[in-house]
């Protein structure tokens, strides 16, 4: 299975370490988790859907700028909230 590996991008912004730690507190609140099992299941996701062996899979994931292999959280949280925003203007 061949990987195709994301890129980081200039200009890409992600979350400052205090904005990505308090949505991780939030979510773990609704939860009923603590922020750090919050952070692990979303790596967890991320690792998971990284390695589908769909072609459209695989190109979605090469769009989300990372710095690693794969995105971690806060770069695919912050991806997608970008994409997210963009897509209701």
């Amino acid at each position: 299975m061949q990987l195709i590996h994301c890129k980081e991008k200039k200009g890409q912004k992600h979350m400052t370490k205090r904005e990505f730690n308090k949505v991780m507190k939030k979510i773990a609140e609704r939860e009923g988790i603590n922020p750090v099992e919050v952070e692990r299941e979303i790596q967890k996701a991320i690792d998971a859907g990284f390695y589908s062996t769909e072609i459209k899979a695989k190109i979605e994931w090469a769009k989300i700028p990372c710095k690693g292999e794969r995105p971690n959280p806060n770069e695919f949280i912050s991806y997608m909230s970008k994409e997210v925003k963009e897509t209701v203007k």
